[in-house]
């Protein structure tokens, strides 16, 4: 594969030490500024503790759930697996179905907003 002369080159002095930080960047790097780092960060934090108070409400209702059906007397909520299942089960699998509908909320927001 030929090099044309034109790009033989477009990398001199690029990679010396002692030259400034702007010129340190490699061919096909981008510098992120340190607000769309931020921006990602936060965005992520924020969607961690969303997730978190969430499982805490679904931990509370299915807890709730449990000992209301127990207290009613439906037999296979006394059984211990069945019980132990649904606690441990039961919030993550709400926390996926209200991300999924957060996720449909956004969309139907997104497409009212363009048109």
């Amino acid at each position: 594969m030929k090099v044309s002369e034109g790009r033989r080159g477009s990398r001199m002095r690029k990679d010396r030490p002692d030259s400034p930080p702007e010129e340190m960047e490699r061919i096909g790097a981008t510098s992120m500024p340190l607000a769309d780092f931020a921006g990602g960060c936060l965005t992520s934090l924020s969607s961690v503790v969303l997730s978190c108070g969430l499982l805490l409400l679904n931990g509370a209702f299915v807890m709730a759930s449990l000992s209301a059906f127990s207290a009613a007397g439906v037999g296979w909520f006394e059984n211990e697996k069945v019980s132990q299942f649904l606690l441990f089960g039961g919030p993550v699998a709400l926390l996926i179905i209200q991300w999924m509908m957060l996720d449909y909320l956004r969309f139907l927001w997104r497409r009212r907003q363009a048109g």
